[in-house]
């Protein structure tokens, strides 16, 4: 007994010894921090450099580090092996996560306290350039009551932290907040603000709602400006298989405001309703009763698919800023492709007529036919366009007449048209080429046809159509025939 009492004595003092050596000397305390920065950070997978501990007056401990180089903490409270009351003093000028780290003035304040079995967590300050405050109770297997405001932050360096690319930049407001979180479940919420300044040149708000419930997700967004309102609701996320559903409203008063973001100064209002998907790649669709009909789209792989039913010509030309000739109604499919800037028309029209217009005018000048007087239902309007250019092949047609504009070109960077026409219509027939400006355009017609045409005409009141038929089937009729207006329409078309 005496020898286990003198041995547990010296060890006694051998330990007071180290202990001495390891708080109180300078050689001591070095080591003492090169262990503890070892062994935190391996625990937090971070770069942690213990820089000072003071435990002369022990429960009651001061402490300082650094994280990664860049932030600095300072420890300043109580602490024993059952419970602490720990303020902390944070700053950095820099904040990293996984995906890259971002230069940032980081300074927060707050406070650790509890038993280590439950510990509340509390802190507030600037971050992102903005203002933070946060709380949260950590229990040894989860985290309960998690609140996290940010105020007036960076969305750019918010969204960079995230990994992700910004799409609306600007001041923005972040609130978090979950009832509970462990390493297989949580339920919490986010919202999130933010408003752009300069949208692409418009101003824009946007406002979203997150609720979480385990690997589900619903949401809701609003995306609102001047002359713009998207109303995104019924949204749900399913994280483990990576799909998305979600239903949704538009209401655009002005479409020429929306030019830097549409591509084009399209005109008017437009407003449509549909549903949002995803499963491995986007798709939009949506259906919208205006221009007089129906009007379903899809958007998917980057093409744009639209189908019409009923739509009125004039109604729906309004979206663009070039005269417009025809009025009626369309039915068919519009095809547009993002990637290389392609449209495709296929429509059948119905109930076609002609609008006032240069071209109206132009044609009753040279071949005295007014095209407002007749109404076509069965024809068609084939289209493509690229590179500021459409080719167009349009068909009037009714019982008795028609009107073809075959292989037309029209520059819409000059503004130009260039094409063919055959046109039989109002005891004329007659065909030539359209050239020139698109808002005063110039005709060249084929004489020869008018003119044989109108021969025609006067033969028949003369003899009858049948005796003319009968008369031009004998041998070397014809020929004459072609010879006598070949001649007489080279003499005119001198004036044409």
């Amino acid at each position: 007994m005496i020898i286990f009492l003198r041995y547990s004595i010296y060890f006694s003092i051998l330990l007071s010894f180290v202990l001495f050596y390891l708080v109180f000397t300078p050689l001591g305390n070095k080591n003492t921090y090169r262990y503890l920065s070892y062994l935190l950070t391996k625990k937090i997978n971070l770069d942690v450099k213990v820089k000072s501990i003071n435990l002369i007056n022990y429960p009651f401990i001061t402490a300082q580090m650094t994280i990664e180089h860049k932030a600095q903490i300072i420890f300043d409270g109580y602490i024993d092996d059952s419970k602490l009351d720990i303020n902390y003093h944070f700053n950095s000028n820099c904040i990293a996560s996984d995906n890259c780290k971002v230069d940032d003035e980081i300074d927060i304040n707050g406070n650790i306290k509890g038993k280590f079995e439950k510990i509340y967590i509390q802190g507030e300050g600037n971050a992102l350039d903005g203002n933070i405050s946060y709380h949260a109770t950590k229990f040894v297997d989860k985290i309960e009551d998690i609140a996290i405001d940010m105020k007036d932050i960076n969305s750019t360096k918010l969204f960079k932290l995230l990994g992700q690319k910004t799409i609306i930049n600007g001041k923005a407001n972040l609130s978090i907040n979950f009832a509970w979180m462990d390493n297989e479940r949580k339920k919490g919420s986010f919202v999130y603000d933010v408003k752009d300044n300069n949208f692409s040149g418009i101003p824009l708000s946007l406002h979203t709602v997150i609720d979480i419930v385990n690997m589900k997700q619903s949401f809701i967004t609003d995306i609102t400006s001047d002359d713009l309102k998207l109303n995104i609701y019924n949204g749900s996320y399913n994280q483990n298989k990576k799909e998305a559903k979600a239903f949704y409203t538009l209401d655009v008063k002005d479409l020429s405001k929306l030019e830097t973001i549409l591509g084009y100064k399209y005109l008017g209002s437009f407003s449509s309703n549909g549903e949002i998907l995803y499963d491995k790649h986007l798709t939009i669709k949506g259906m919208s009763q205006q221009y007089g009909g129906f009007i379903n789209y899809k958007f998917e792989k980057k093409i744009l698919k639209i189908k019409l039913d009923g739509v009125s010509i004039s109604e729906f030309m309004t979206l663009f800023p070039f005269t417009h000739i025809l009025d009626g109604y369309a039915k068919g499919v519009i095809t547009y492709d993002f990637i290389d800037k392609s449209l495709l028309v296929n429509t059948k029209l119905n109930n076609t007529k002609f609008l006032p217009s240069s071209l109206v005018y132009t044609f009753y000048d040279k071949a005295n036919v007014d095209l407002m007087l007749e109404r076509f239902n069965n024809s068609s309007l084939n289209l493509k366009y690229k590179n500021h250019q459409f080719l167009i092949n349009l068909i009037l047609k009714n019982q008795y007449n028609h009107i073809y504009l075959n292989t037309t070109h029209i520059d819409t960077t000059l503004d130009t048209i260039d094409g063919f026409f055959d046109v039989k219509m109002q005891r004329q027939e007659f065909s030539g080429k359209i050239y020139g400006s698109l808002n005063k355009p110039k005709i060249n017609l084929d004489m020869q046809k008018l003119i044989e045409y109108q021969m025609d005409k006067q033969l028949d009141s003369i003899m009858g159509r049948r005796n003319r038929k009968m008369i031009e089937s004998i041998p070397l009729t014809g020929v004459a025939k072609d010879v006598a207006t070949e001649a007489t329409a080279s003499f005119i078309g001198m004036f044409f």
